[in-house]
């Protein structure tokens, strides 16, 4: 456990970045055009003295703009290990547009182990959460289980589209085994 809290800083902050490029929607890219030339053939000077010229993006803010704009809800929500590799979870909530629409919701395993930085392990719709009639308004990890380092523990609030108290629904997943999903038990 103590290897993987060095590594989960650094993969918490590269995480939007991996969202950015296993989520990513091609988008057009918007050039700002040359300022015309003037009368004596010079480019027309910065509107405020002194303006600094726009830095080129960085490669996180280019994982941002490239972000389908259906990705409503990305989280980091825990660590995961087996063996010598280890890593994080994350969820990813995406949401068409219109008054109908349903969530899809996916779990991806992130995998920490390498000298690259993080790559996509594995990725899983959890097809439950499209089919349910209400909305998601909260979601929580669990701590890991120390018996099983590489499952993962949500509870999510969902309220009825008939009521206004919300239910708590648990999912239990663990790579290669099918998950359970279904109300909270107490």
């Amino acid at each position: 456990m103590t290897r993987i809290l060095p590594t989960l800083a650094a993969a918490l902050a590269a995480s939007l970045a991996v969202a950015g490029t296993s989520l990513a929607q091609d988008a057009a890219t918007t050039d700002t055009p040359a300022a015309a030339p003037q009368a004596g053939g010079a480019a027309a000077a910065p509107a405020e003295a002194g303006a600094q010229p726009a830095a080129e993006p960085s490669e996180f803010a280019a994982a941002v703009e490239k972000l389908s704009p259906l990705v409503q809800d990305v989280q980091v929500v825990g660590p995961w290990s087996e063996g010598d590799e280890h890593g994080v979870w994350r969820t990813v909530m995406v949401q068409p547009a219109g008054d109908d629409a349903k969530a899809h919701f996916f779990i991806q395993q992130l995998d920490a182990s390498g000298h690259d930085g993080l790559a996509v392990r594995s990725t899983t719709e959890i097809p439950e959460i499209a089919k349910m009639d209400g909305q998601i308004v909260g979601y929580r990890a669990d701590d890991p289980n120390e018996a099983e380092p590489n499952s993962l523990s949500l509870f999510f609030e969902v309220v009825p589209s008939d009521g206004e108290i919300s239910e708590t629904y648990e999912l239990h997943f663990m790579p290669g085994q099918p998950y359970m999903f279904g109300p909270a038990s107490n």
